[in-house]
């Protein structure tokens, strides 16, 4: 369990425990150090990232006039100090962490549009890291304590849904096969999910259905978070207007920002108005606790359990069908 809270003296202890290497603080200050800049610089908070209650690591935002070394945009913040304890590199919480940065500024800072930060050219596994993230590198360099410092930034809120397009295929391709191993790897075999990714989330698949739209199979729409795909739905009519979703996915890591039910508005919206349908169906894995909460919330009501599509009875897979009527967009 991965958090982010802010700052108060009860971490003090733990940040006094926390060695960061020559190389590290070559590239970022110690806690220690930004929490006495903190005392004395109003826009400075401190972030601390918890891993069960653990201090994992730390960062500060600040929205002071530092930021306009990476932006001329005012309604930016700055990231800067950031690090994960050393104890705890090696177990993806620089990524989970980053995931929950966004959501973060969104509720304490809600005026806020960019995040902007300053990494070394130098180090490759802090720019990866942002890159993954969604941080941009737009260009702008300046030299920091340490060398050259390269400003990139991330956006906030630019959620871009529409119908895929050829080039888009590794995208979906990413999503759908990282959200089967998330999903399902506590409820299904490794074999039947690399069936079935083998079967229907590859390239040249995805590439062929992006094109041959139809009533039965109305094509893949993305989600786009900064540009990058994040979320991908896909589903067809029948004759007698009842629908389906057969596929529905997101990046594991932006989970929980809404993505998902916006694709399904969306999407939704698509059966109704272009292909007339009035009942939509979807198929849950059973035991699938990430779906059903979902599809419960937004109406879908359970009508029967079958056997799981593309699978046989050695592989003990039981789907759950759920139905809503389609309101009015």
């Amino acid at each position: 369990m991965i958090k982010l809270v802010a700052y108060d003296e009860n971490f003090r202890t733990a940040l006094e425990d926390y060695p960061l290497t020559e190389e590290q603080l070559g590239f970022t200050g110690h806690p220690l150090e930004l929490l006495e800049r903190c005392t004395n610089i109003s826009t400075y908070t401190p972030i601390i990232i918890l891993e069960e209650e653990q201090v994992a690591g730390f960062f500060v935002l600040d929205t002071g006039d530092d930021k306009f070394h990476y932006t001329d945009q005012q309604d930016s913040i700055l990231l800067r100090g950031y690090s994960i304890h050393p104890e705890y590199q090696g177990r993806g919480i620089a990524k989970s962490s980053m995931a929950l940065l966004s959501p973060y500024i969104k509720d304490h800072f809600p005026q806020i549009k960019q995040i902007v930060l300053g990494v070394n050219e130098a180090n490759k596994a802090a720019q990866s890291l942002y890159i993954k993230a969604g941080f941009i590198d737009e260009g702008k360099r300046f030299t920091g304590r340490s060398g050259i410092q390269i400003a990139m930034c991330l956006k906030l809120d630019k959620l871009i849904i529409r119908q895929a397009r050829p080039g888009d295929e590794q995208g979906i391709v990413d999503v759908c096969v990282a959200a089967q191993w998330n999903t399902y790897k506590e409820l299904y075999t490794t074999e039947y999910i690399e069936r079935i990714i083998k079967k229907y989330y590859t390239v040249a698949r995805i590439q062929d259905e992006i094109i041959a739209t139809s009533l039965e199979w109305n094509g893949y729409y993305v989600a786009l978070l900064n540009d990058q795909i994040v979320g991908t739905i896909g589903g067809g009519v029948d004759e007698e207007g009842i629908a389906e979703i057969y596929v529905l996915y997101l990046d594991p890591t932006k989970r929980g920002q809404g993505i998902g039910t916006k694709l399904l508005h969306y999407f939704t919206c698509i059966q109704r108005i272009q292909y007339k349908a009035q009942e939509q169906w979807v198929s849950i894995a059973k035991g699938n606790n990430l779906a059903i909460p979902f599809y419960e919330a937004r109406g879908f009501i359970f009508q029967l359990e079958k056997q799981a599509y593309e699978s046989n009875a050695e592989d003990n897979v039981s789907s759950l069908r759920y139905k809503r009527k389609i309101a009015p967009c």
